[in-house]
């Protein structure tokens, strides 16, 4: 598996901190209640290259869909799949799995890709207008972009080597 960036690294600018823009239950709603985020989001310069995880291939390209902007998902294989696992719902007992690449400027015209192929570039469409300039990349398991469909942390695919934390003290 290969990283979805060159520079992979949580968003630490902007309204949130890190913890906010990574996944889970890390953010607040207008009630402030709290809420997820569904993927992570990775610091970038608007118009950096975007690469396939996985070979695989991609199967839709969405054009301004609601908050994701211009949005790519690659089917790939899942590598942590176990044909023989007992346990119920896992991640081991996908087949398949989807990574959906969002707020990009441009998206290349391709179907069957390689790992570390060019897919598209980076851009501030969706939800990211206003935003400091990042990718929003998530891990789902199910049908693409299916608001129901479950997602996973894609921590659990490319570890969390790169989740850094700075305490500071006495600011």
């Amino acid at each position: 598996m290969k990283l979805p960036l060159d520079v992979n690294k949580i968003r630490d600018d902007g309204p949130r901190e890190a913890l906010g823009n990574s996944f889970g239950l890390v953010r607040k709603d207008k009630k402030n209640k709290a809420k997820w985020h569904r993927g992570w989001d990775l610091s970038a310069r608007p118009g950096s290259a975007v690469y396939a995880i996985a070979d695989g291939r991609i199967i839709h390209r969405f054009h301004n869909v609601k908050g994701y902007g211009e949005a790519i998902v690659l089917e790939f294989d899942n590598p942590k799949f176990d044909p023989w696992s007992r346990t119920c719902g896992g991640l081991q007992t996908y087949r398949k799995l989807y990574a959906v690449y969002a707020h990009l400027s441009k998206m290349l015209n391709l179907n069957s890709v390689h790992k570390g192929q060019v897919i598209g570039y980076t851009g501030t469409g969706g939800n990211a207008v206003g935003e400091p300039p990042h990718l929003h990349f998530e891990i789902m398991l199910e049908e693409p972009l299916n608001p129901h469909s479950p997602r996973i942390d894609p921590g659990e695919l490319f570890g969390y080597s790169f989740y850094v934390c700075e305490g500071r003290i006495g600011r």
